[in-house]
């Protein structure tokens, strides 16, 4: 399976390579027809017919201009996916676990695209604008390097990019560039093939039972195992598609940053995934007011867009506990950075502290945040089980002590670092 659906991708290639020089033009409307093609041939016709349903059926909508409506319908696919009778009707469409993952990562993935073509439509003031064709969708919807691992590219930038005159120029120059992020994913994929079958991180993670047994630093060490494993899983996920796309002159957001990196639960949000944050905030946070409307409606689509983060990735018990979680902290460091803004609390802050000494108090303060933070996200991989857990082991009070400590330096040791240069 691993291997013969490399060979989409370097069908992908081969077709930019021949339709560039020969039909430049048609490049991209060639495109979204290879990504149909090889959609059916991937995973069948029933679940590639429901994908390219699924996009006909926005693409009409958006002709309405109608949010309401393309949101609805994005919900009840949604909805379809997740809850019986539709999760065992999608699970029956395809004839592998294997192929069932794949084709619901297409899906999902292709639910965003869809509200991003349709949201962008609806924002245009033209009645009839150019770049919104069907075919406009199609070769975005199933551009192949993105289609079924993403990351997730906001049509807007899709459309100013593959407009660009000097596309293939530009993809053919990227071409050193290309051959040494092939050769770094190779080196990030070998790394978790090791991880998988010598280290054994889900299977010793996942279960309570082994984790009651181990001592403190073991738990230390495998919260980092585990976060670290999740992260290049990702960049590996995210990685190769991204990579390809530059070929054709298409830069897709960066790669996860290295969570070691991030203390904060909204650094996490913008840095881990910069496709989603992008999207989440363009089609639902600023919408809805976000930060430029008052703290009232910047709660309330901080809420929406959780609520949605939610339901679009599996709507299940550790995922509303993440999301949760995860919405308190961005609300309380939102609370946290309004009231160090407040003019008496800045005076006194540059009264009686230095700059060194001032980066100390925040993090110091941010260290309660930053367990939580790792909480949540061990949630988010496991079970609130395994979460109440580490918790539990983690809030004894020496414990809890040598925690903040070690969580201090890091907290500070990433600020300094990033001084130097950027992390990613």
């Amino acid at each position: 399976m691993r291997t013969s659906f490399l060979l989409y991708y370097l069908g992908q290639v081969v077709l930019g390579a021949a339709t560039g020089r020969l039909m430049p033009k048609a490049k991209f409307p060639l495109y979204g027809l290879y990504g149909v093609v090889s959609l059916v041939v991937c995973l069948g016709w029933r679940p590639a017919g429901v994908v390219l349903l699924q996009a006909a059926v926005t693409f009409a909508l958006s002709r309405l201009r109608r949010p309401a409506l393309i949101w609805g319908f994005t919900i009840i696919v949604m909805t379809t996916i997740f809850i019986e009778p539709g999760y065992s009707w999608h699970y029956n469409l395809v004839p592998s676990y294997a192929k069932y993952l794949i084709y619901m990562v297409t899906l999902t993935l292709s639910c965003l695209r869809g509200v991003s073509f349709a949201m962008e439509f609806c924002r245009e003031t033209e009645p009839n604008p150019a770049g919104y064709s069907l075919l406009d969708l199609l070769a975005y919807n199933f551009y192949w390097p993105l289609l079924t691992s993403g990351p997730i590219i906001c049509y807007n930038s899709f459309r100013e990019q593959r407009s660009s005159q000097d596309n293939d120029q530009s993809g053919l120059q990227n071409l050193p560039m290309v051959l040494w992020g092939l050769v770094r994913l190779l080196v990030w994929f070998l790394c978790v093939e090791v991880f998988l079958h010598y280290f054994y991180i889900h299977a010793v993670c996942d279960r309570i039972g082994v984790l009651r047994k181990a001592s403190v630093f073991t738990l230390y060490g495998l919260i980092y195992a585990h976060v670290q494993f999740f992260h290049v899983k990702y960049v590996v996920f995210y990685g190769l598609g991204s990579t390809l796309a530059r070929l054709d002159g298409i830069s897709t957001p960066p790669q996860p940053r290295c969570v070691a990196t991030v203390y904060q639960f909204a650094d996490m949000w913008r840095s881990f995934d910069p496709g989603l944050y992008k999207w989440l905030v363009r089609y639902i946070y600023w919408p809805l007011g976000g930060s430029r409307s008052g703290l009232p409606r910047q709660i309330a689509a901080s809420i929406a867009t959780f609520v949605f983060v939610y339901y679009w990735h599996g709507a299940s018990q550790n995922l509303f506990v993440w999301a949760a979680l995860q919405f308190f902290g961005v609300l309380l460091e939102t609370l946290a950075r309004r009231f160090m803004r407040l003019p008496a609390v800045k005076e006194m802050e540059m009264k009686y502290l230095s700059a060194e000494s001032s980066r100390r108090l925040r993090t110091l303060l941010n260290t309660g945040p930053f367990v939580a933070l790792m909480i949540s996200n061990l949630v988010f991989l496991t079970s609130p089980q395994v979460g109440a857990h580490y918790a539990t082991m983690l809030g004894r009070p020496l414990v809890a002590l040598q925690t903040a400590t070690v969580l201090f330096c890091m907290a500070q040791w990433t600020v300094e670092v990033r001084k130097q240069v950027p992390l990613t």
